[in-house]
């Protein structure tokens, strides 16, 4: 009985002081990740902000896609889009991505920023070649594909063994599109 106890305490110890480093740590680099995060954000947003400049952020709430929205100006001072935060579902879960778009829905630049897709396979959509198939769409005209049977052969063979991922993208890019069509809350 006495063995038990006194193994037992020396785990409290060693749990108790794996905690405070663990804590330690966290305060220490927690600065430094969110400071990560912003500019990863700043430069996505140079990315997929090709022409007038993006305004404060507003987020959305109550959308289980857009999360948020940049307000886009031109030169004098008018609003010619939007870019948005949205989050679509992979293979690999929650998919979070910056998207340009003009005023009636068309996809103007996007890029794929946190995920966990698979290597090899999801983790192309990561690349702007994967991602070019789905500017200009988005428009009444021109929807945005979500369906392989909607893109050009070459297309659709760079989507086969990521077809989740690629329907993850296309359909939050659809969410945006209308999001923006329908002025969705935008001011």
């Amino acid at each position: 009985m006495r063995d038990i106890i006194l193994v037992g305490g020396k785990l409290a110890i060693i749990c108790a002081v794996a905690a405070i480093v663990l804590g330690l740590t966290n305060s220490v680099t927690e600065p430094a990740i969110e400071l990560n995060r912003k500019r990863e954000l700043e430069r996505a947003l140079h990315t997929v902000v090709k022409q007038g400049t993006a305004g404060e952020e507003v987020p959305v709430e109550e959308h289980r896609i857009v999360r948020g929205y940049y307000p886009v100006f031109s030169e004098d001072g008018e609003i010619m889009g939007y870019a948005l935060r949205l989050v679509g579902m992979g293979y690999g879960g929650d998919m979070d991505m910056l998207a340009n778009f003009n005023l009636s829905g068309e996809v103007l630049g996007v890029v794929l920023m946190n995920n966990l897709e698979t290597p090899g396979l999801g983790k192309k959509a990561e690349k702007p070649e994967y991602l070019e198939k789905f500017i200009g769409t988005g428009t009444r005209d021109r929807k945005v594909p979500t369906r392989k049977d909607q893109l050009s052969r070459d297309q659709a063979d760079a989507v086969t063994g990521a077809t989740i991922t690629f329907m993850g993208i296309a359909k939050a890019l659809e969410a945006g599109s209308s999001f923006v069509q329908n002025k969705g809350g935008l001011k």
